[in-house]
């Protein structure tokens, strides 16, 4: 009597052995995401606080900037644990120059005005993986002149 052999157990054993590797690599790619995401709107938050500051009048009202990408970043006003947002004016000769103060005479004339607003937040993966920080403090900045009223 001969012996039969079947397959139709192998398709259950390969899915039990691969579906976890999937499932961790989908895990790991939605994280990913998430903190793109989260980087991404740093980046507004901290863009659309410093298009403010450019407004003739608003660059040295660093508290309401930080306000605005305090908003803009977490929905509120008071932000979330790990978030900071900072804003500072400084001054060049030339773009992207190095900063000099308002005072300064340069050989263009009056030195450029710029804003700057920087975001951070602190932040923790969905679930922890080998060989990745389990945290990861996010940044997010934006510069703008600002517009010089005739």
């Amino acid at each position: 009597m001969k012996l039969r052999r079947s397959d139709e157990g192998s398709v259950l054993i390969e899915m039990a052995v691969m579906l976890p590797l999937m499932l961790l690599i989908v895990t790991y790619m939605v994280d990913c995401a998430l903190w793109i995401q989260k980087a991404i709107q740093l980046e507004d938050a901290a863009a659309s606080a410093a298009a403010y500051g450019a407004i003739p009048g608003n660059a040295t009202d660093s508290t309401t900037m930080q306000q605005l990408a305090t908003f803009d970043a977490t929905g509120s006003i008071s932000g979330v644990s790990g978030f900071s947002a900072t804003a500072t004016n400084f001054y060049t000769c030339s773009p992207g120059g190095a900063q000099v103060t308002a005072t300064t005479s340069c050989p263009t004339g009056a030195p450029f005005h710029y804003v700057k607003v920087v975001t951070s937040l602190a932040t923790n993966r969905l679930l922890a993986f080998p060989g990745v920080p389990n945290s990861l403090t996010l940044p997010g900045s934006a510069i703008y002149p600002v517009e010089v009223t005739p």
